[in-house]
């Protein structure tokens, strides 16, 4: 029951059950089924359902399969394609140079992955080192060495520029390559590429 004072006075009715509406066991539809009736039992008065006749399953018969004429291994539209060769991308030349301009060795990932590597290696190598020979050099010269510092950032110029000219020669390379795998593919890159 519920705690509304209202329900005391107007008690609610039971909603009515809509066809097809999942009923609980034992409920009767006032006016359309018998008290007791199963909920979803044929009405009073109206047929049984239709069913169709039972028709045994009969499969079809297997269409035999012969080799085609020709030569052993060819199918009806021809000989079976030849393996297709993984085509890369081509890599612009132009973003090679922008990326190693404005980022140096890290730009170098973009063309050669190995040889960003080894320039990253040669600057730490480069930076670790100048940092020793300026510690070494202001401890002899009492300090005055230190005013050096100003001029370690030169010793990675050099470093810097080599990845520019290997990041584009490395570009360079890669679209040889891709060409080359191209004009042995047929000359035209296949859909999609």
């Amino acid at each position: 029951m519920s705690k509304n004072p209202q329900d005391a006075h107007h008690p609610r009715p039971s909603p009515p059950v809509i066809r097809g509406e999942l009923a609980p066991p034992g409920y009767a539809d006032p006016g359309h089924t018998e008290p007791g009736a199963h909920p979803y039992a044929p009405l009073a008065g109206s047929a049984a359902p239709l069913r169709p006749a039972a028709v045994p399953y009969r499969p079809a018969a297997v269409q035999p399969y012969a080799q085609p004429a020709g030569h052993p291994g060819t199918g009806p539209y021809g000989a079976p394609p030849g393996p297709v060769p993984m085509l890369l991308p081509l890599k612009s030349v132009g973003a090679a140079f922008v990326l190693t301009f404005f980022f140096g060795p890290l730009g170098m990932l973009y063309s050669t992955v190995g040889g960003a590597l080894v320039m990253i290696g040669v600057t730490l190598g480069l930076a670790v080192l100048t940092g020793i020979v300026l510690f070494v050099i202001s401890l002899v010269t009492l300090g005055i060495g230190a005013v050096l510092a100003i001029f370690a950032p030169m010793v990675g110029l050099p470093v810097w520029i080599a990845s520019m000219i290997w990041g584009c020669l490395a570009a360079s390379r890669h679209n040889e390559r891709v060409q080359a795998q191209l004009a042995a593919f047929g000359g035209h890159r296949p859909p999609g590429y």
